[in-house]
């Protein structure tokens, strides 16, 4: 599946069309990886400001609040984001430019009608639900922070519909400054004045939805602009169309991607909500912090989606696996390049990386290292489930992540009495493994594509060898202290460095340059 290192110019013309495919995914998702690690930086500083500034019990009921809401503003998308993105360029691309506005309509307003119900249920059911979710001594509290973040449900849901519309109209900017930039740019300067000031915990909870509000906006004018632009250079003004929007055929595909939604954040927030329910609040905000560290993975493998999506759903409209299988590859390659280093490290160096959450913290570690091997076969399957999805089959998704929200409940309930946050991880992991195993089975069998060839053991290899042995010898050395993790990340960094540069033709590193920065003019 491996497309050569031939030079553009010299290639025939089916692998200029693939190196054309990769550099437009290198475009989108440098760009989307670039705002991914801003976003991320500054979400995580939002993090370790109410884990050393809120008691741990005070920081665990937010951390399990935002949890709550993470959840529920997924779920409200209904599906509908990906719907867009899937058919917006089938639209454009069909000359059928001037029947977006409609098909907004029939993904936004069921939309925004459930999330209004699930604010409205949300906000009166508060003291029930805290009396689930958190520990009797922190309930009050509890109940009060979910009323705070439950008006800004149907504005967070419908936000990432506009703004996966914006996707679908062939930019990553809107999404990129919104999600990125703007919401946890506001934010972080929010809660720290917050906390700074020394608020109550409520007022925190306030500072940390207000920016919902401004990224609602943001993305409703961003996608504005777009719809009449692509009207203005649509072959039919907005008044005509070729045929009409099915909502049943919008929905038949969007409703089970909608299921299968809230299977997958459930998997990814519950168990901090089930440990704060089945053991104690305190130990909610710990596994909260180590769990937020590591999701680094699952925002990585979320914004290199994004671009590939549209390119996914192109590529195999037009029969052509074989190029939507190299872009795959590429794209699991430079994914496990970007984020292999960061889980290896934390799983030899899981004591000092947790003490930056504060003091207590640290009974964390063990549940870091469990997550972090977990995540690096979630990176190493790559954006298997996206190109399942592109492929039309969002019954098989929905069945995936059914099977692993199954797992992840049972194995929690089971688990987290006995074991703490560590049984959380574990049913965490276990989950994850069996959602990406059935994915990776089923695009075998319906692409006959998978993740694995020469150039993935490359990979492997030099992110072992960078930052497994030098991390494993430099603990020998010095402990799990924070000199060890200084000098096994510096010399790997160095080592790792080089063996990139050796391997640069065979992972691409040419094409995603070529892509984020101007060619030399040709002779």
């Amino acid at each position: 599946m491996t497309i050569g290192a031939n030079r553009e110019d010299a290639a025939p013309p089916e692998q200029a069309r693939a190196t054309t495919d990769i550099r437009a995914f290198a475009r989108g998702g440098s760009l989307a990886v670039a705002g991914l690690a801003f976003g991320a930086l500054l979400q995580f500083l939002v993090v370790v400001v109410i884990t050393r500034g809120l008691d741990t019990g005070s920081a665990g009921t937010l951390l399990e609040t935002i949890a709550f809401f993470t959840i529920l503003s997924s779920a409200g998308t209904l599906g509908a984001d990906i719907g867009v993105v899937r058919d917006i360029p089938l639209l454009v691309a069909t000359g059928r430019a001037g029947d977006v506005r409609r098909l907004l309509a029939v993904a936004g307003y069921p939309v925004a009608v459930v999330g209004i119900l699930v604010a409205v249920v949300s906000f009166v059911a508060a003291n029930p639900l805290s009396d689930a979710l958190f520990d009797p001594s922190h309930s009050h509290d509890g109940a009060t922070f979910i009323r705070i973040v439950a008006p800004a449900l149907p504005l967070a849901a419908l936000t990432t519909v506009a703004l996966a519309a914006t996707r679908g109209l062939g930019t990553m900017v809107p999404y990129v400054a919104v999600q990125n930039l703007v919401v946890p740019a506001v934010r972080v300067a929010l809660v720290v004045a917050a906390v700074g000031a020394d608020l109550a915990g409520a007022r925190i909870a306030v500072a940390w939805t207000l920016p919902v509000a401004a990224g609602a906006l943001a993305a409703f004018v961003a996608l504005r602009r777009l719809v009449l632009r692509v009207e203005r250079s649509a072959f039919s003004p907005s008044g005509e169309s070729s045929s009409r929007i099915s909502a049943a055929r919008f929905w038949g595909f969007a409703a089970p991607r909608g299921v299968a939604s809230i299977f997958e954040i459930t998997v990814l927030m519950l168990d901090v909500l089930l440990v704060g329910a089945l053991r104690s609040t305190r130990e909610a905000a710990v596994y909260a912090a180590a769990s937020r560290l590591v999701i680094f993975g699952g925002f990585l493998l979320f914004a290199v989606s994004r671009p590939l999506a549209p390119l996914f759903s192109e590529l195999l409209a037009r029969g052509d696996n074989h190029a939507a299988g190299a872009l795959y590859h590429i794209a699991t390659w430079w994914g496990m390049v970007v984020a292999w280093p960061l889980y290896i490290t934390c799983a030899i160096f899981a004591v000092p990386v947790m003490t930056v959450f504060g003091s207590g913290y640290s009974a964390g570690s063990t549940a870091l290292v469990i997550l972090s091997l977990a995540y690096l076969f979630d990176l190493g399957t790559g954006n298997m489930n996206v190109l399942l999805l592109m492929s039309g089959k969002s019954s098989w998704n929905l069945a995936n992540s059914a099977l692993a929200l199954v797992l992840n409940v049972g194995l929690n309930i089971v688990l987290i009495p006995r074991m703490g946050i560590e049984g959380a991880a574990i049913a965490w992991a276990v989950s994850v493994v069996a959602y990406n195993l059935a994915a990776v089975f089923e695009i075998r069998v319906l692409l006959g594509l998978g993740p694995l060839n020469s150039v993935y053991t490359i990979i492997v290899g030099a992110t072992v060898i960078s930052y497994g042995v030098f991390g494993a010898a430099a603990r020998l050395l010095f402990g799990n202290s924070t000199r060890g993790l200084v000098v096994a990340s510096t010399l790997g960094t160095v080592l790792y460095g080089m063996l990139l540069w050796r391997w640069r033709e065979v992972l691409r590193l040419r094409d995603l340059a070529a892509a984020i920065r101007p060619s030399p003019r040709r002779a």
